[in-house]
């Protein structure tokens, strides 16, 4: 098989694990921040055995890992509001407004670099908020669930841009081992600090426990790696298009998986429609700046 195409397939392959992100988000009975926990200890300690064997793991200074940690604690905090928002709404829900990631970071962006904000960056953010809009009008029991969404949206901005400025210099994988170990720590201080680092955080059911095991190593190692090795081959913009259709994938396994309780009204989807119309137009507003 060409080179090209399998790692399209791969790519899409990838896209479609991490729209799947959601679906085992509700599966897991947990509540988000230990769901959270357990993502980030499994999902880290895998990423740090493969660099390991691979004898890929770089040396950095004091300073560099504690910007690592510190996006990791923000990449901790944007998974629990993520989930959160699946368990408080629906899978569909949330990764729609998850979806709104781009145009925060088109809006964060020139505040922390210090540059003009795009006329272009102006009007995709308008085109996201008409959708968000549409959304939050038609039904006031997915209001905390889309809440709960945005403010994670916004955190992804966030350590999206940082990673930006990181990884022109570092290693992504390294970068992600780093992260998701700070993640951990993150998570698992919250949860002493509300009693839930107990023993019921490690008895938990078979179900939980293959659900978990899928979400930390194919969801987030596996897929990572992946992803990483698929754009040595494929270009950015490509990338990001693909990437881009998250949401379209996830509302899709989301019917399959749970039927009518994912199914929503035609407002829903026109919404849903011109948030990742205005993500795509953004990505190539970006291509076309480059």
């Amino acid at each position: 098989m060409n080179e090209t195409i399998k790692c399209h397939i791969l790519l899409h392959s990838v896209v479609a694990i991490f729209g799947f992100t959601g679906i085992l988000g509700k599966l897991i009975s947990i509540d988000a921040t230990p769901l959270v926990f357990w993502r980030t200890t499994i999902g880290g300690l895998v990423i740090l055995i493969w660099l390991a064997l691979r004898k890929k793991i770089t040396k950095k200074s004091r300073s560099t890992t504690i910007k690592m940690a510190g996006v990791g604690l923000l990449v901790a905090a944007h998974w629990i509001l993520f989930f959160a928002s699946i368990k408080a709404s629906t899978v569909s829900v949330a990764l729609v407004m998850v979806a709104t990631t781009p145009m925060f970071v088109g809006l964060i962006e020139p505040v922390a670099f210090k540059r003009k904000l795009d006329w272009r960056e102006l009007l995709v953010s308008a085109i996201v908020i008409a959708g968000v809009s549409t959304i939050f009008n038609i039904s006031t029991q997915h209001h905390t669930g889309m809440v709960l969404g945005l403010a994670s949206a916004f955190l992804a901005g966030l350590f999206a841009t940082f990673n930006g400025v990181l990884v022109k210099t570092y290693d992504a994988s390294n970068i992600t081992m780093v992260e998701l170990i700070s993640a951990s720590i993150g998570t698992s201080i919250i949860l002493v600090c509300t009693g839930g680092f107990n023993q019921e955080l490690f008895i938990l059911s078979v179900a939980d426990w293959i659900w978990i095991s899928i979400l930390s190593v194919v969801a987030t190692s596996f897929a990572f790696i992946v992803s990483t090795s698929v754009m040595k081959v494929l270009t950015p913009f490509t990338t990001a298009i693909a990437i881009n259709l998250e949401p379209i994938y996830a509302i899709i396994l989301a019917v399959m998986f749970f039927g009518e309780e994912e199914v929503m009204g035609v407002e829903f989807y026109f919404g849903a429609s011109l948030i990742i119309g205005a993500i795509i137009i953004n990505t190539l507003i970006n291509r076309e700046k480059k």
